[in-house]
């Protein structure tokens, strides 16, 4: 394989992975937006202890809230497919920490893929900018 055929082919490779690094940066935005919200659901349902009768703010979005007296622990939690089911504020929060968890899992591991790309792309831009330099190839 002659030279401009192997900057051709790094060239490519390297955009590639440009692209599957810009992707894994947008699911790791998403999941840390996803960890968010988790733990304020996780700190509203932990803060709901002993708070049976009393009169409190429930935040119904865009910053809006309603007063409302809470008349039990139990939460209703969205087990997907438009089905939600009651469960105990215990179960809540373990339910909240698994997930939560997992989300974590998940960032670790595609931050690894992701520094792993850059460090593959930083080491193999130099390579390619010698073999420009070398055939005459415009940047």
């Amino acid at each position: 394989m002659d030279d401009r055929q192997r900057l051709e082919q790094m060239v490519t490779e390297i955009n590639q992975l440009q692209k599957q690094g810009e992707t894994i940066a947008q699911q790791i935005e998403q999941l840390n937006a996803s960890l968010a919200d988790i733990r304020s659901a996780y700190d509203a349902v932990d803060n709901m202890a002993g708070s049976v009768g009393k009169e409190t703010l429930l935040p119904i979005g865009a910053g809006c809230f309603v007063k409302a007296e809470l008349k039990s622990e139990d939460v209703i939690v969205g087990v997907g497919s438009s089905v939600a089911i009651k469960k105990t504020r215990e179960e809540t929060l373990s339910t909240l920490k698994e997930d939560r968890e997992e989300v974590e899992k998940l960032i670790k591991t595609l931050t690894e893929q992701l520094e792993n790309i850059n460090k593959y792309i930083s080491e193999k831009r130099p390579e390619a900018e010698k073999l420009m330099r070398e055939t005459g190839v415009q940047q």
